[in-house]
C-alpha cells in the first residue's frame, strides 16, 4: 500500500518501501542465512517486482524499509499487513546480520501499530524451529497465542508456526522490555554507520 508513515528512534528509521528498494529486498530474501525460515521464494527478480507493484495497490499493508537514521543505509524490512478491522499481522522482518536492529525495529513497528494506526492487537507467525526469534518474542512480553501445524513449507519440508500476539493494553509493557536492548543496540549502530 502506498503510505507515508515514517518513524525514527534508537538510531533507526522505518520508511515506506518504494519500487527502488526492489533489488535490496530481493537480495535480502535470497541470502541463505537470512532466508532459512522464510517460505518458498521465486528466484526470478521480475516476479518479485510484480509482487511489489501489487503491494502498492493492496489496502491495509504497511511495508517498511529499515534504515540507519544517521546515514540512511537500508539494512532490512518489516511490515504490518493483513489488516482486518483493528487487528493485523506483522512480519517480513529481515535484517542484515551485522546490524543489531531487531529490538528497535520491532519497537518502532509496535509504535506504528498502536500509536499511529490505533490497532487493538497485532500478531506474528514464526517458524517454531527458529528458536532465537521465538525466544525474542517470548522475552519481549508477546503472548504465545497459538500454533499452526504444517502451516509453511520451507525447502519442501512442512513446518509449524508459533503465533505471538500483543494487544494495545500490553504495548507499554512490551515497549519497556524492548527499549533497553534497543538503546544498547543504538550505540553499536552509531559505531558501524
Amino acid at each position: 500500500m502506498n503510505h507515508s508513515i515514517t518513524v525514527q528512534n534508537f538510531g533507526l528509521k522505518l520508511r515506506p518501501v518504494t519500487l527502488e528498494d526492489a533489488a535490496f529486498i530481493f537480495e535480502l530474501r535470497r541470502d541463505p542465512k537470512l532466508a532459512q525460515y522464510i517460505g518458498e521464494f521465486d528466484e526470478q527478480f521480475s516476479v518479485h517486482v510484480a509482487w511489489l507493484k501489487k503491494y502498492f495497490q493492496r489496502e491495509g499493508d504497511y511495508y517498511f524499509c529499515i534504515e540507519t537514521a544517521r546515514s540512511n543505509i537500508p539494512i532490512g524490512t518489516i511490515a504490518i499487513y493483513n489488516r482486518n478491522g483493528n487487528t493485523a499481522e506483522w512480519g517480513r522482518l529481515i535484517i542484515q546480520p551485522h546490524y543489531p536492529a531487531a529490538p528497535g525495529s520491532v519497537w518502532l513497528m509496535y509504535h506504528v501499530a498502536f500509536d499511529i494506526l490505533r490497532l487493538s492487537s497485532v500478531f506474528c507467525r514464526t517458524v517454531i524451529d527458529n528458536q532465537h526469534v521465538v525466544s525474542f518474542h517470548d522475552n519481549s512480553g508477546a503472548v504465545r497465542s497459538g500454533i499452526e501445524p504444517g502451516a509453511i513449507t520451507i525447502k519442501g519440508k512442512s513446518m509449524d508456526w508459533i503465533i505471538h500476539t500483543v494487544t494495545a493494553d500490553k504495548w507499554p509493557l512490551v515497549g519497556s522490555r524492548l527499549e533497553p536492548a534497543a538503546r544498547i543496540a543504538e550505540r553499536f549502530l552509531e559505531e558501524v554507520t
